[in-house]
């Protein structure tokens, strides 16, 4: 083989959704022929290649070493061919994955409840990965590289080509340990002098807390500095620091007493995308979450059996 024309796409095409089914029964129903004909594809291939894609046993099909990187590089092909065709069709396609790009900022815990929910959206469609971004400037420079389909940020976009929508509104709060909390008979005292946690991600955030702290006439004595969450996380369960966090709205912060000031301080989390991806599957899907602002729990959210559906998973395989 010589150049692109030399493959049989439709062979390929056949052999990718066998290996993405593991079933060349359920790949023919995809396809929609008759699962000799799609065999005899797949041989075809193999005979083009001169390399032995499945390995066949009693128990059905495995790919092999061969297949496998076939498959790797295939997928990424007939991914990105879905999106093409959703492009330039009004009819749904999916069958790709989606790549979200979060920031890397204090709202993980909300960005991620927010992607989670997605999942159960779109999991009819594919699969949803997603990927930290150390900044909004990464962020957008990798959504219109298009190596993600959509990313959360705490910022606008202030690029034309860029959409987005605010995902919702959220307090800031501040949280301590309970028996700690218990100790002062002032929430505001313990700002004062317990050491206070900044977060080096986002000045802007941090600058708005500190004035927002100004306002109510309170400057922490010390403070210390640190990225890792899980590490301020343990902290704060001992009683050794106050950190802040965005109250979210579906959790439960065992073991921590979160309290505000006065006026609370509030932001926003903004889902953004490309303008020209608006009729794709995936943005579409993002759209009616968006809808939903995270209010409430989705009516399958503890619902095992939507993954199970999801799948297809033979019922022969289920207890």
């Amino acid at each position: 083989m010589k150049s692109l024309k030399d493959i049989n796409w439709n062979h390929l095409y056949s052999f990718y959704e066998v290996a993405r089914a593991q079933s060349l029964k359920k790949g023919a129903k995809i396809i929609g022929v008759a699962p000799s004909t799609l065999s005899a594809q797949i041989k075809s291939l193999e005979e083009k290649f001169e390399k032995k894609l499945f390995i066949r046993e009693a128990k059905g099909l495995s790919l092999s070493p061969e297949g496998k990187r076939l498959f790797d590089k295939s997928k990424v092909i007939f991914e990105e061919g879905s999106r093409l065709l959703e492009h330039y069709s009004e009819d749904v396609v999916g069958g790709y994955a989606v790549s979200i790009g979060i920031e890397e900022t204090f709202c993980e815990d909300l960005a991620s409840e927010f992607a989670s929910q997605y999942w159960d959206l779109y999991t009819n469609y594919g699969g949803v990965n997603t990927s930290r971004q150390s900044d909004h400037e990464t962020l957008l420079g990798n959504l219109l590289q298009g190596h993600i389909d959509w990313g959360i940020s705490l910022r606008k976009p202030k690029r034309k080509s860029i959409e987005y929508a605010e995902i919702g509104t959220f307090e800031v709060v501040f949280c301590c340990s309970k028996k700690l909390y218990e100790k002062f008979r002032e929430p505001r005292d313990i700002l004062i002098n317990i050491p206070f946690v900044e977060n080096n991600r986002d000045k802007a955030l941090n600058k708005a807390v500190y004035k927002h702290l100004r306002s109510h006439g309170i400057i922490p004595k010390e403070v210390i500095y640190s990225d890792h969450s899980p590490f301020v996380q343990k902290l704060c369960d001992r009683g050794r620091c106050v950190m802040f966090l965005p109250m979210n709205p579906l959790a439960e912060y065992e073991g921590l007493e979160t309290f505000q000031l006065e006026l609370p301080l509030k932001l926003s989390l903004y889902a953004l995308w490309k303008k020209e991806n608006e009729g794709l599957i995936s943005i579409i899907k993002l759209k009616e979450l968006i809808l939903s602002q995270l209010t409430q729990l989705p009516l399958r959210y503890e619902d095992v059996d939507l993954q199970i559906e999801a799948s297809e998973v033979s019922k022969d395989l289920l207890k």
